[in-house]
């Protein structure tokens, strides 16, 4: 939908980029902390409701927006409801799943995530083709409603408990847990894993992956569909990768194979023009990012519970970087 945006808003590219990636990535980077933060003190349900709202109301307010920088403040506030997301996915993984299979219950939440990134590649191209964005936003809006009502109505905060107990933790201030987090060099190794292995297929997945291809001799829809195929593979990975390494016990192995996929994908990808091939590279290079999920059960396992909402963040922050 890029041209049709450019042309009713009378943007240029590089205006359009602003609008469609900058702004969104760059405010939900920046929140992936603070949202850590905000869900620890006030709670899973009020984090979610206001994520909902925001998402539902900037998507109604960019549809229906004609002027290019209020089309701008809606896509920083898509980013900043967004940024809830995945941080209060992972928080209510890690407090009502057993932390046995910590890594299993995060890739099969990554994998309902994927759902989204697979529908932009060749479904929503063809989808595109025939239906005006602004309708496309209307109903992203629509279904951001129905989710604030069914959070509203199912959705319920939690409490650490250990038999009939409330474990309870000596409150720290905010600037202290942060300082202490960042002075310890394993949460940074483990962030800069995890963005070392999800980087390329977040970055296929824009348009420099589809003209890349189409530069191969290969066809837009082909290019489309082989982002498509990307994610699947993210989304087969997600959950395989984590239980294989909840089974075995070795996460450390299970990122190594992964770095190794991604290694070998990756070369196909750049000097192999064989469609099977390709189709075959790109779904490896999926379960090779996939090893990234793994990286959470990580933080989940390393961290005292007071940290790992904010360890979470720092990750994800990372990974959007």
């Amino acid at each position: 939908d890029q041209h049709p945006i450019m042309n009713d808003f009378h943007i240029t590219s590089l205006q359009f980029s602003l609008m469609s990636t900058t702004i969104f990535f760059v405010i939900y980077g920046l929140m992936q902390i603070p949202v850590g933060i905000i869900v620890d003190n006030i709670g899973l349900k009020k984090s979610l409701l206001i994520a909902a709202i925001l998402c539902a109301a900037s998507s109604l307010g960019f549809a229906y927006s004609y002027n290019y920088y209020f089309g701008i403040i809606c896509r920083l506030f898509m980013g900043l409801g967004a940024s809830f997301g995945f941080i209060c996915l992972l928080i209510s993984v890690y407090d009502w799943m057993p932390h046995k299979y910590s890594a299993i219950f995060i890739g099969l939440s990554q994998f309902i995530g994927t759902i989204g990134p697979m529908l932009a590649g060749g479904p929503m191209e063809s989808i595109s083709q025939t239906t005006n964005w602004r309708m496309v936003f209307t109903y992203l809006g629509i279904i951001g409603i129905i989710l604030t009502f069914m959070i509203l109505f199912f959705v319920e905060n939690n409490q650490q408990k250990s038999g009939q107990y409330i474990i309870l933790y000596k409150p720290e201030k905010i600037g202290v847990s942060i300082k202490r987090l960042f002075s310890r060099l394993q949460p940074w190794y483990i962030a800069v894993l995890s963005t070392g292995l999800y980087f390329t297929v977040e970055y296929l997945s824009e348009n420099e992956g589809r003209s890349f291809l189409m530069l191969k001799g290969l066809s837009l829809d082909f290019a489309s569909y082989m982002i498509t195929v990307a994610w699947i593979g993210y989304g087969v990975g997600c959950p395989l990768l984590g239980l294989c390494s909840d089974l075995l016990e070795r996460r450390k192995t299970i990122l190594q194979i992964s770095a190794l996929l991604g290694l070998i994908s990756i070369i196909a990808v750049l000097y192999v023009n064989n469609k099977l091939c390709l189709i075959m590279a790109f779904f490896l290079l999926g379960i090779s990012a996939s090893g990234q999920s793994i990286a959470f059960a990580l933080v989940s396992e390393q961290f005292k519970k007071q940290f790992v909402a904010i360890g979470f963040g720092l990750n994800n922050a990372m990974i959007t970087t």
